[in-house]
């Protein structure tokens, strides 16, 4: 019997696959957007500061990896060995690596192909958008993703798209930033001008009602909020360039770089906690579950 192809393309044995892979009309459908371009330039924006920073990830991302450990903690043990896994937003595949000891194989999924390259970890990667995922429907057993669906352009369509490419009965573990997160940058940033310098979250309403809306059942939910903790207001704000979050989802940006006066200015203005500049982020972690069964359709006339 022959196993069920996973991607899209005649590519399934490929280790390393350059973007874009594939696109389907599904998916095309899924993801209709009225600001198409402005979406497609903040992909390339997103691609270009995680690529960037992917020499630098790993050292700051100290909170990323504790909610990697509370989604593991989701995770149920033993029931694993013959599963499909693919880790949705990889980075430089520290979870991958963890991954690979729960699952018989896995994926490892990413918009950044330096991202997927600073790792020597064997394991299939795949560079590709998360708005667009190569993957067959009903092929793959379980999604893992941390800190990675809040660069999604449309939540809600991604959450169908996971939906249709897991196997009845299949997991989904995510967790994902929401609305508060990095509300000291707000703030410091708010005593230089009216203009956003944070991406826009999701909030956690709108987070339950997508997965709900695209069939999971929750299994279950979780808010956490983490805090990196700084010596100087400058450390905190560099914080967010060396993981690659500084792409920001909204027309209403700054240009430029700032002026050496303007970035005093907003130093000055970072609220501080016990002489700590922190960095907050508000995170829903969820454990999702597909249906066995097809949902019923009302076929009244």
């Amino acid at each position: 019997m022959t196993a069920q192809p996973v991607l899209k393309t005649d590519l399934v044995q490929t280790q390393l696959v350059k973007p874009c892979l594939v696109s389907s009309d599904s998916n095309k459908e899924l993801n209709k957007e009225p600001n198409r371009e402005l979406n497609k330039e903040l992909k390339k924006s997103t691609q270009s500061k995680f690529s960037k920073a992917a020499a630098s990830y790993n050292t700051h991302a100290n909170v990323q990896k504790h909610a990697a450990s509370d989604l593991f903690s989701l995770i149920k043990p033993g029931i694993n060995k013959n599963k499909l896994c693919v880790d949705l937003g990889a980075g430089p595949l520290v979870n991958t690596h963890t991954l690979q000891s729960m699952f018989a194989s896995v994926i490892a999924m990413d918009l950044s192909l330096n991202m997927l390259q600073s790792s020597d970890l064997t394991t299939p990667k795949i560079c590709a958008d998360m708005d667009n995922l190569p993957l067959q429907a009903n092929s793959v057993d379980v999604i893992y993703s941390n800190f990675a669906v809040q660069w999604s352009a449309n939540f809600s369509a991604l959450m169908q798209s996971l939906y249709s490419i897991l196997k009845p009965g299949g997991q989904a573990y995510i967790s994902t930033v929401v609305e508060g997160s990095l509300n000291e940058i707000k703030t410091a940033f708010a005593a230089l001008d009216s203009n956003s310098h944070i991406n826009t979250f999701n909030s956690e309403l709108h987070i339950n009602q997508s997965v709900q809306n695209a069939g999971f059942t929750i299994n279950s939910t979780k808010k956490r909020i983490y805090t990196d903790e700084y010596t100087t207001p400058l450390k905190a704000i560099a914080s967010i360039k060396a993981i690659g979050a500084t792409t920001q989802n909204h027309t209403n940006t700054r240009q430029g770089l700032l002026t050496k006066s303007a970035l005093q200015k907003v130093c000055s203005a970072y609220p501080l906690i016990n002489n700590k500049a922190c960095v907050s982020y508000h995170v829903v972690l969820l454990s999702l579950e597909k249906s066995h069964y097809k949902k019923a359709v009302n076929c009244l006339s």
